[in-house]
Parts: C-alpha cells; sequence; structure tokens
C-alpha cells in the first residue's frame, strides 16, 4: 500500500468507566474522538483487518477495533458515589421529580453494593495494572492493551486493540523481534513502537542500500556552568563550577538529497521502524563529486559505513547516524550492531522502502508587520525571564499588539481579516464575514458587536498570557551541517560557524538576534546569536527561511537551549532592538544548568506489568513537570519583584539557586520512567516551596496560567505582572449608533412559510444548542470537548442540509431567531443556516 489511507476515529473512553461497565453493569458511552491519524501504522491496520464504517452525517472514518483509553479518574466506591448522589438529590429542583426519584433508585442499588469487592475505590494506577494485565470485553469483542497512543502518550493514554488483530500489529510495531520477558530498556522500546503511529503528510521512497550511516560526534570542553547536585542538607542545590560538556553534533539529524524534496521545502521529517530523523535538504551527490580523490572515479569511488561496509559513493542518498536510528538500542537481540543495521534494513525492504514524513518547515501563521516581516508569539515563560525593571520597558514590546488590537476595535475590514484566519466548523467567523461582505451595516448590530467584544476581549487575553508577536520566527535547528559532510568521507572537522555563530536567510546577515527554544524555564536558556554569511552551506545546502544552521563545536548552545537537539526542534529568532536589549542583561550572566545528580537504569522485562509500571511512572512525571514548570514561574516572579524594588543581588541569590534546580528538575521529571534519580520530588518540591522570598499570593497574570478560580494575586514587579497591567491600559473602540438586525432583513409573507419545516429546523438547533452545552460541562480535555462538538453540529447540519428551504420559511425562522434573548444561542443558530442552507441565508439580508 503507497498511498496514505484517511484517519479513523475511534472512541475514546475513560478507564474508570470501562471498568464500570466490566464490573458493575454499567453502559459505556462511545465517542468517536480519538483518532488513528494517517500513519505507517493505520496502512498496516488495513491490512491486517481493522474494520471501518462510515456514518451518513458525515464523511469521517468510524472503527471500534481500536481504543484509546484515558486514565485521569479513579474508580469511586459505593460510598463516595452515594455521598455524591445524596448532593445532587439536594441541589435539584423539587419539580424535576423524575430526575430525583431516578437518583434514588441508583442510591438503592448503591446501598445494597456497600462492602461489595468490585464497589471498593480502586486508584489510577490499579486500575491501568488491571486493564494492562486482564484487557477487557465489550459487548463480545476482547480487547488488550496495545501501545501507547502517539498524540496522547504524555497524558498516560494508552491504545487497547482487538484481540485478533494484536498479536500481527504488535510483531510488525517491534520490527518481530524476540522482545518477551527478557531485560532491555522497555521504556525506550514503548516510545519507539509508537513512532510508525505518527501522523503523516505524505510518504516517499528511500531504499536503504542507498543510506551512509556514521558513527555520531562529539564535541566536548570545558565551560563555567551552574552544576545541580545533593547538597550537605540532602537536598538538591546548584554550585558555579568549571565542567566538561558534551554536545552530540548530528543527534537526531540526517542529510537527504535534494530529488527528495518538494519546491520550497528544506527539512523533512521522516519516521520508519524505530527511526525518526529531521532530513535536511542537501546536494549530497554534488558534494562527493567536489570531494572525490584524484586519484579515484567518482564512479567507482567507495566510502565505508560506521560498521566498515563499502557503499558507492555514487549510490549515497540519505547520511545518518546511530541517534536516528534507534533500532540499534536493542542490536544486542539479533548480534552486533552491525547485524542489527543488516536487519533494520530489511525490515525497511519488506515495506516497500516506505518512509512516512511527519511535517517540514513552516512559516509562522501569525502574519507581518507593518514593514512586511513575519511576526512569531513569546511564551509567558519566555518574558517571565527577562530583566523587564518597569511597565515602560514592557510597552516597548507590546507595541506591535496594542496597534493591533486598537485595529481590531475600529477597522471592520481588519477585523473581517481578522476572524477569517481562525474560522472553524464550530465558529461563527465565517458566517459574519459572509454577512460583513454582503452588507457592512451588520457591524451595527447588537450580536456583532457582541461577538467582536468577545474576539477582541478573547486576543488582549490571549496576549496577556505571554503571546507577545515580535519581528522573527521558529526556525528548526540544523547543527553543523558543513561538518557532517566533512565527516561522512572522513575529513577533519573544521566548524563554518564558531562560538554562538548561526547561519539563516530569514535575518540580514552580521546580526545580533534573541533565541528561545521550548520549553524554557529561566534566564540561563536565553540566547544571544550573531547571523554569519557562509558560502559553504550556501552551495550545498537548500535552505528556506525556516531552517537554522547552529554551531555546538566547543559552545554549550544545547545546554542553554534546555538539552536541545536535531530531530525537528525548532528555535525562536527575533530581531527586536528591545529585547535583545534585554537578552543581552541575561546571556552570560546566567550560566547554563548541568545535571550531575546521580542516577541508574531501572530495570524492565517486556510484561504488560512493567509496561503498566512505566506507564504510571510516566503518567506521574507529566504531573511533576507541571508542578515543577509552575513553581519555577512563581521563583521567578519573586526573583524580579524582590530586584526590582531596590534589592541587592545578594538577597535572591537562594530563590536563583532554587531556579536552578527547578531547570534541572524538569528534565529529571522527563527521565523518572527510564532512570533512578536519589532524590524525591514532592520532598524536593516542599523544600523549594519553603525557599524565603516567596509570597503567599500569586502573580496578577497567575489567573491565566492556573486552572484554579480561587487563587490570591497581588501585584508583582515581574515582566508578566507588567504585561498584564499594560493590556488594561488600552484605548476605547469608537462608538456606533446601533442598527437593529430586524433592519437588515428582507421582508418576506410569513404566511407563505412552511410551518412544519420551520419547526424542525427550530428543533434541530435547539437540540444541537442543548448537547453542545451538555458538553461544555463535561470533563472533556478542549480538544476532545472540540471535536464532540463538531461531530454534533455536523449531525444536525447534514439533516438541515437536506431541507429544500424557501425565502419565507428563512425569514420565518430569522425572525425568531432575532428574539433570542441569547447573542449566543443566536450566533449558534445564525451558523447553522448560513452552513447548511448559505444562499437562502445570505439572501435574507438587504445587499
Amino acid at each position: 500500500m503507497t498511498n496514505l489511507l484517511d484517519s479513523v476515529y475511534i472512541p475514546s473512553i475513560e478507564a474508570s468507566d470501562i471498568y464500570s461497565y466490566v464490573y458493575r453493569d454499567k453502559d459505556i458511552k462511545f465517542d468517536y474522538i480519538g483518532m488513528i491519524p494517517s500513519s505507517l501504522e493505520l496502512n498496516k491496520l488495513i491490512q491486517t483487518g481493522l474494520k471501518t464504517s462510515k456514518v451518513k452525517t458525515s464523511d469521517k472514518l468510524l472503527s471500534d477495533d481500536v481504543i484509546n483509553v484515558k486514565f485521569r479518574q479513579k474508580v469511586r466506591s459505593a460510598e463516595d458515589l452515594l455521598t455524591v448522589n445524596n448532593k445532587k438529590i439536594a441541589d435539584t429542583s423539587r419539580d424535576k421529580t423524575q430526575y430525583i426519584n431516578k437518583l434514588k433508585d441508583y442510591n438503592l442499588l448503591l446501598n445494597s453494593k456497600i462492602g461489595d469487592e468490585r464497589w471498593q475505590e480502586i486508584s489510577n494506577n490499579d486500575l491501568r495494572k488491571l486493564l494492562y494485565v486482564e484487557g477487557f470485553t465489550y459487548k463480545g469483542t476482547r480487547y488488550v492493551v496495545y501501545k501507547r497512543s502517539s498524540a496522547k502518550s504524555r497524558v498516560g493514554q494508552c491504545l487497547f486493540i482487538r484481540e485478533s488483530l494484536y498479536n500481527e500489529m504488535i510483531n510488525w510495531s517491534r520490527m518481530n523481534l524476540p522482545l518477551d520477558h527478557i531485560e532491555i530498556d522497555y521504556p525506550s522500546l514503548l516510545a519507539y513502537e509508537s513512532l510508525v503511529g505518527s501522523s503523516l503528510e505524505c510518504l516517499i521512497h528511500i531504499n536503504p542500500d542507498n543510506i551512509l550511516i556514521v558513527d555520531d560526534v562529539y564535541s566536548k570542553f570545558k565551560w563555567g556552568c551552574t552544576v545541580v547536585r545533593k547538597g550537605d542538607n540532602g537536598y538538591l542545590d546548584s554550585y558555579e563550577e568549571e565542567v566538561e560538556v558534551s554536545n552530540n553534533l548530528f543527534d537526531g539529524e540526517s542529510l537527504l538529497d535534494a530529488s527528495y524534496f518538494p519546491e520550497g521545502k528544506a527539512m523533512l521529517l521522516l519516521r520508519n521502524h524505530m527511526f525518526k530523523s529531521a532530513a535536511f535538504n542537501t546536494n549530497i551527490q554534488n558534494y562527493l563529486m567536489d570531494h572525490c580523490p584524484a586519484s579515484v572515479s567518482y564512479d567507482e569511488w567507495t566510502i565505508e559505513d560506521m560498521f566498515g561496509k563499502p557503499i558507492l559513493a555514487k549510490e549515497i542518498h540519505l547520511i545518518t547516524t546511530p541517534s536516528s536510528i534507534k533500532a540499534l538500542k536493542f542490536s544486542h537481540v539479533v548480534g552486533s550492531e552491525s547485524d542489527m543495521w543488516d536487519y533494520w534494513k530489511q525490515i525497511v525492504h519488506n515495506d516497500n522502502c516506505l518512509f512516512g514524513v511527519c511535517k517540514s518547515e513552516k512559516k509562522s501563521k501569525h502574519g507581518t508587520d507593518d514593514n512586511g516581516n513575519v511576526v512569531q508569539q513569546t511564551s509567558y515563560q519566555m518574558i517571565n525571564s527577562l530583566p523587564v525593571a518597569n511597565i515602560d520597558q514592557m510597552e516597548k514590546l507590546t507595541i506591535f499588539e496594542k496597534q493591533y488590537i486598537d485595529k481590531l476595535k475600529n477597522n471592520d475590514d481588519f477585523f473581517i481579516q481578522h476572524i477569517s484566519k481562525s474560522s472553524n466548523s464550530i465558529n461563527s467567523n465565517d458566517m459574519f464575514a459572509a454577512l460583513y461582505r454582503h452588507n457592512k451595516e451588520i457591524v451595527r448590530t447588537e450580536i456583532f458587536r457582541d461577538f467582536r467584544t468577545r474576539e477582541i476581549h478573547n486576543h488582549t487575553r490571549h496576549v496577556s498570557k505571554g503571546k507577545i508577536r515580535l519581528s522573527g520566527d521558529y526556525c528548526t535547528m540544523l547543527g553543523n551541517p558543513m561538518e557532517f559532510l566533512a565527516h561522512a568521507i572522513r575529513r577533519s572537522i573544521q566548524p563554518a560557524l564558531h562560538g554562538n555563530e548561526i547561519y539563516t536567510t530569514m535575518f540580514e546577515f552580521d546580526k545580533e538576534l534573541t533565541g528561545f527554544r521550548n520549553p524554557h524555564t529561566s534566564p540561563s536558556n536565553v540566547l544571544i546569536v550573531k547571523n554569519t554569511d557562509n558560502a559553504d552551506i550556501r552551495k550545498y545546502f537548500n535552505l528556506t527561511n525556516n531552517i537554522v544552521c547552529i554551531n555546538a563545536v566547543g559552545f554549550p548552545v544545547l545546554d542553554i537551549l534546555s538539552g536541545a537537539d536535531y530531530d525537528s526542534d525548532m528555535l525562536l529568532l527575533l530581531d527586536d532592538v528591545h529585547m535583545l536589549q534585554l537578552a543581552r542583561n541575561c546571556f552570560s550572566k546566567y550560566k547554563v544548568c548541568v545535571n550531575q545528580v546521580t542516577s541508574s537504569k531501572r530495570k524492565y522485562q517486556v510484561t504488560k506489568f512493567d509496561m503498566a509500571a512505566i506507564d504510571n511512572q510516566l503518567a506521574t512525571s507529566q504531573k511533576d513537570i507541571g508542578q515543577v514548570v509552575n513553581q519555577g514561574q512563581l521563583l521567578m516572579s519573586a526573583y524580579w519583584d524582590i530586584l526590582n524594588k531596590g534589592e541587592c543581588e545578594s538577597e535572591v541569590e537562594g530563590l536563583m539557586k532554587k531556579i536552578d534546580v527547578l531547570t534541572v528538575l524538569s528534565g529529571i521529571c522527563i527521565d523518572m520512567a527510564k532512570k533512578m534519580y536519589d532524590i524525591e520530588i514532592e520532598s524536593e518540591m516542599k523544600h523549594i516551596k519553603a525557599t524565603k522570598g516567596l509570597l503567599k499570593e500569586k502573580p496578577l497574570f497567575w489567573k491565566f496560567v492556573s486552572k484554579s478560580k480561587s487563587i490570591k494575586t497581588a501585584n508583582y514587579q515581574c515582566p508578566m505582572d507588567f504585561l498584564y497591567q499594560d493590556m488594561t491600559r488600552l484605548t476605547r473602540a469608537e462608538e456606533r449608533k446601533n442598527l437593529p438586525l430586524l433592519d437588515l432583513l428582507i421582508k418576506k409573507d410569513i404566511k407563505k412559510a412552511d410551518r412544519k419545516q420551520q419547526e424542525k429546523i427550530t428543533n434541530y438547533v435547539d437540540n444541537m444548542v442543548n448537547k453542545i452545552n451538555e458538553i461544555n460541562g463535561e470533563n472533556l480535555a478542549e480538544d476532545e470537548k472540540n471535536d464532540v462538538v463538531d461531530n454534533i453540529i455536523n449531525y444536525y447540519s447534514w439533516y438541515i442540509s437536506k431541507l429544500k428551504v424557501n425565502p419565507e420559511t428563512m425569514y420565518s425562522i430569522l425572525l425568531k431567531i432575532v428574539k433570542q434573548k441569547s447573542n449566543k444561542i443566536a450566533r449558534k443558530m445564525m451558523s447553522v443556516l448560513y452552513k447548511t442552507q448559505t444562499e437562502k441565508f445570505i439572501n435574507a439580508y438587504r445587499k
């Protein structure tokens, strides 16, 4: 199968609901909000016998053969459920007798189950172990644990598969390696077996016989760093020392011949069996021809790979290293690394030499400034790590955003352009844009003005979260490209770039720029670079504006950028004089953090029990990372607050040391599933929270980053609070004279309206709105909620679109909408009519 298939939507269900179905006879509601994306894995699933169906109200393919299982809720005991149910009864209006009686009947069942083993509380961790080991049966189909969801693995979600598909699919995912019940790096296996499930844009053919694999190369050097390790008191502490830094120069990157690239693309993120690499557009053959030894005919010149196996230079299309071939980590299963290399190539041959392309470099979607320069947004962690002393300095960074918001308020054409960029099937943007093109007077109606106010409020709130747009963009990092080519032919490595020099065509050369990468924790992660021209890079690489070549020889750029590598990691480069001035006060002053906390490998066997243990640790680590990042920003806020109030550096030294600890601790959390560390995260966090200088109240901006609605805040003298205050000092919009929406409608004879059709459409829309409101109250992630709402809208829209609505009926329906007290509901009703009866809807308004 050489073409990608359309994505297949699958059920996404809470593990606690599965338990209740299996052990408590409670039915499950199937919401098809999970997805198997277009991928190498989906192609194999279809070949193996994945059953799909299509519902008439949507073009989406559905399948029950794979289920995404979420582990976000524990199983509640009968006693706990009884308490919840009694509260519902107490809080429910007395006139809802049917609902109250239903709750009371459930109470009778719960009372009868107290003491029953199946109605005891089960923790998330124990629930995962139970389902991973035992599997479950739903309506006669047996499901077993399969692998992590490629998109949701970091939040502890996992795919279960119809048992009859399991063996063939898991063996294919694991390259048919004999791995059961042996000790290996199981956490890595679980990550690498999911690579074939990554969402793909397209497929390309690369014959593995045209791949040259060469050793990874490390640059090791001494550098003054902040080292984090255990102190005398048993807790993590930081120390300024000169230590050895080690950079893997080509970690996760490959060089791919230009003939494989579509026009205008310089990077393809490739996936295959236990293979992940960012491949860059390189004139490989040109380089090899230019550097062929004079004593050898080019047609006969051979180059040895890292295993001493020769390959003709003219047949080399892809150059890579072991850091991209993850299968080599399991070489002992088949023999030597050389044996695994041959084995992996045969596996690729067996699958028709197909490589998946996950993504390529892309230009910012956030527009341009008045000079035509691309703009990209920052994050609150970036902003809050800068030495902004007062609100005046912050105002210099927000000039573009305040001008943009002013245009949204007063320039109608500009506002329509703005909403058109973010239109989707859920919002009303397309509908209002179409009405505006039909009759610009729509902007004077209350429903449009209310919509506009909400949009501007949401955008202002978005900026207040640290999303400030500045001149610049994200660039995919390519490490030491000329050195990579030289290394491939065994030439000595002479750096093309030195120190903090970079090469990118996005900006003018000989210009200093500010750089950030996510994740970003502290001022020690702020980077300043100098854009430098290089004739060899121009000659042998076909790079677009969104690629940046960086140097890691003798310079700790990867540690400054929070442990970056080159498998498509991106660097935000900003060309802003005010940002650069702030960055200069960070770069070099705050030393790069290095982890020297004692660790050892965790040992696992390839069993479902150990898989549950690893995934439980992974889910815990994700929660810990969130806690660590948040605590880091509270410390940063307190650090700047004290400094900006005139205290000396010595007063905040303790805070900065704890920030250094948290910078390293975030990386430790990520590694916890693979490594054991001689620390306890919970104890470390308690110790950090007791740091001198921390306030009980949170900064003002915390209301934007915290999910809690009851936090107490105070005004900190920190960058993000300066931004918060800056965004409250915006000018008001120009006043507009109100125009009733009714005045825009073309009057029709409502006696000619089809009352049955009108009632049918109204009922459809009412039901749709009620179901959407129900979903908004459910405990779903934002993307899941959007998928459910999208399905609901598509379902009712399909039925309405089949009706032939006459102008009189449309007018009659719109009259009813005009009388709606809720603009939100009126918007949804109008949007559905626009989507399903576009021409009739638009023509109901005066032109």
